[in-house]
């Protein structure tokens, strides 16, 4: 029998009204628009493309957005510090969020570490960090994580004391979802692995629950194949890498698994879509703390 397909733009949908309306109350409350301000260093399509799509979907659910632009050539760690610092300062901007890659020369932890933990809707910064670290939500968790997350919920995939496989080690993916799921806020029990980990084939064939987030190139079509899949296990595929023009794959045979899985996201239109969404409930909240109110809360 064929897997539960987990579809992403249908679980954003569903949920777009409910961030639609805490925003709405935001500005007929407080008259706010929260605003997210994005920036981006040097010129990468793909990375300009994400950004497009992230004030794109703000603007649907009523949020604002603000792009900050950097060419590579003049990006220095003191000079983006100083950008921070002044988004710290506006009253305007809720969110703050620095776009991945930067350039090697510039320091991402100390960027990182200088944005207002209350506006660290990437949850990159090591006071947020702490909050997941410690077992509790704290201010963010990371888009990717809470994504995941909403899925779980959604699909009714049994998590607590689960054999769970991640494979990834980003610091806002693979790093936090097994710090998360192995956490007080889902108990699994938790192998963390990546791609240079022996034996990964034979690890995973015994998850219950198997998260991919590398989106490395494993040298043959995707890092998970159904032979790794255990029968009936939820797989989830957040990684995403470029194959040709316009063409993109994620980690996982999604074919060969879903006829092994018991359930398994759409890879494009799984993660992806839930990863910007998670981005505007991050805003909202951002929002909320600065007005000194607690999180939103959602039907998933």
């Amino acid at each position: 029998m064929s897997a539960i397909i987990m579809d992403g733009r249908a679980l954003s949908e569903k949920l777009k009204p409910e961030v639609r309306r805490h925003a709405q109350e935001l500005k007929d409350k407080y008259g706010w628009t929260p605003t997210l301000a994005a920036i981006l260093v040097g010129d990468d399509p793909a990375s300009r493309q994400y950004v497009r799509n992230k004030q794109r979907f703000a603007a649907e659910l009523g949020l604002g957005s603000e792009l900050f632009t950097v060419a590579a050539a003049q990006a220095s760690t003191e000079g983006l510090l100083k950008l921070v610092r002044r988004l710290n300062r506006d009253p305007r901007i809720a969110g703050i969020l620095i776009q991945l890659p930067l350039p090697e020369s510039v320091d991402r932890y100390t960027l990182f570490d200088e944005i207002d933990p209350l506006k660290d809707v990437d949850a990159v910064s090591s006071t947020v960090v702490g909050g997941f670290y410690r077992g509790h939500w704290g201010y963010f968790i990371p888009c990717t994580p809470r994504g995941v997350l909403a899925f779980l919920d959604h699909y009714q995939v049994p998590v607590e004391g689960a054999q769970t496989v991640v494979i990834g080690r980003s610091d806002i993916a693979g790093k936090p979802l097994a710090l998360i799921l192995g956490g007080r806020m889902r108990n699994a029990t938790v192998t963390w692995c990546h791609t240079r980990t022996q034996n990964l084939a034979e690890i995973c064939r015994q998850a219950d629950l198997l998260i991919s987030c590398a989106g490395a190139d494993p040298g043959r079509p995707f890092l998970v194949t159904a032979d790794m899949v255990k029968p009936g296990a939820c797989v989830i595929d957040v990684g995403f890498r470029r194959v040709g023009p316009n063409r993109f794959v994620g980690d996982v045979d999604f074919e060969a698994v879903k006829e092994v899985a018991g359930w398994v996201t759409l890879n494009p239109g799984g993660t992806g879509p839930m990863t910007v969404l998670a981005l505007m409930q991050n805003v909202v909240d951002a929002a909320r703390y600065l007005l000194g109110l607690e999180r939103a809360h959602y039907s998933v």
